[in-house]
């Protein structure tokens, strides 16, 4: 899947990269540096599960800060899932939202 500017997560808003992105941001963020370069970002949906087992909001920038991914996935990356049909879908919306608020008011995305 190619990096791209724009991205709709289905049942919920559109987001783009901000022209103000900054690599220190990313890293205060928590975004981990690939082998390829690619900043990576891993929260869990599930709190009361490990990272590994949960479902997760994922989100990878490409090296030269145009290009983003996101998506929510299954545990181990295999799938990618709707949280908003989701039988738990409360309280992962709830923190899928408060990660999502937390990449828009530090300048990574905004929500168009």
């Amino acid at each position: 899947m190619a990096f791209n500017k724009i991205v709709t997560i289905p049942d919920d808003a559109t987001y783009q990269l901000s022209n103000d992105i900054k690599k220190y941001t990313l890293g205060d963020l928590g975004f981990i540096t690939n082998n390829a370069g690619v900043y990576v970002l891993h929260r869990a949906l599930e709190p009361e599960k490990s990272l590994a087992n949960a479902i997760q909001l994922k989100m990878s920038v490409n090296q030269e800060l145009t290009g983003f991914k996101l998506s929510t996935v299954s545990a181990g990356d295999v799938v990618r899932v709707n949280i908003f049909k989701n039988s738990h879908a409360e309280e992962m919306v709830t923190l899928y939202h408060f990660f999502m608020t937390e990449l828009v008011a530090r300048g990574v995305l905004e929500k168009i």
